[in-house]
């Protein structure tokens, strides 16, 4: 088997500056190189990885589809190259603590709630990052993660249960056509996330596996679907917990009531290493965690 490509990163750099600013000259200028220099080095990184990345009319530059995939890649890659030091000095000084968290997680329920630990622990500095993968745990004090974690040397406690509820914006449910039974759900636009119980099992879980499905839209976030749920583009299948404040608030209804809930479930543990077992903050993080969540 051969060697997968392996591009340069002044290529790399080349392409990403060209893709985001729309043309050669315009990286070549940022990049403090000429644009001949930029041209040359996208074109080796198309030659090394056997695809053209851009349309070229003359002096006008588009994407292609394996380009724009490809861009999406690398500019969130460097981005992160970027950031790598972010936080190094903070974390050398003592009483800082290092929280990673499911990304919707830390959007819709962590940040509105955090000022209560801050307000409790005011010699604590905290670091929030987000991460969706056990993996990403690294160097951080504290994880909190969607699902059961497994790992050595790995210390969990589920913090969270949730229920998984179908969700619209209050004028989805009476407009036209209505959304007043399952059946409708036909008529709808359905919008998927990366949740623990997707369309086609809640379909499945309650007779309807044979319902014709419309016109879909997939996201890869909670917080992307339930802000499009609000903004009456369609239906979610979402957690209670990550849509509580549109909940309360009216912005999204049940509109099926209670009828087709599914019991609550687990959802989110908290997760330790070994190592921070005896570290003061993040003992008094696990314990707010516990008790903001009712789990102590």
């Amino acid at each position: 088997m051969s060697a997968p490509p392996r591009p340069s990163l002044n290529a790399i750099r080349a392409f990403e500056a060209a893709a985001r600013l729309g043309g050669f000259k315009a990286a070549a200028d940022e990049l403090h190189v000429t644009p001949s220099a930029v041209s040359h080095q996208i074109a080796n990184l198309e030659r090394e990885l056997d695809v053209a990345l851009f349309h070229r009319r003359g002096r006008h530059i588009s994407l292609t589809a394996p380009g724009e995939l490809y861009w999406r890649r690398v500019h969130d890659a460097l981005n992160t190259l970027v950031h790598a030091a972010d936080g190094i000095a903070d974390a050398a000084g003592q009483g800082v603590l290092s929280v990673v968290a499911a990304s919707s997680f830390a959007a819709k329920w962590l940040m509105p709630r955090l000022d209560r630990f801050l307000r409790d622990h005011p010699d604590v500095r905290v670091r929030v990052e987000p991460a969706d993968n056990l993996q990403h745990l690294g160097d951080a004090d504290v994880g909190i993660f969607y699902g059961s974690p497994v790992g050595r040397d790995l210390v969990a406690r589920q913090v969270i249960n949730e229920s998984v509820l179908v969700l619209c914006a209050p004028g989805v449910r009476d407009g036209d056509p209505p959304l007043l039974q399952p059946a409708d759900l036909a008529r709808h636009v359905l919008i998927h996330a990366r949740n623990r119980l997707s369309w086609a099992d809640w379909l499945m879980q309650k007779g309807l596996g044979d319902l014709a499905q419309g016109r879909e839209l997939f996201v890869e976030r909670s917080t992307l679907a339930i802000d499009a749920a609000v903004r009456g583009v369609g239906v979610i299948l979402e957690s209670d917990l990550l849509a509580a404040d549109e909940i309360r608030d009216g912005r999204l209804v049940e509109p099926f009531g209670a009828r087709f809930r599914l019991p609550p479930a687990p959802a989110y543990y908290v997760v330790t290493s070994d190592r921070v077992q005896a570290d003061g903050p993040a003992l008094s993080f696990v314990d707010w965690l516990a008790r903001e969540t009712g789990t102590v």
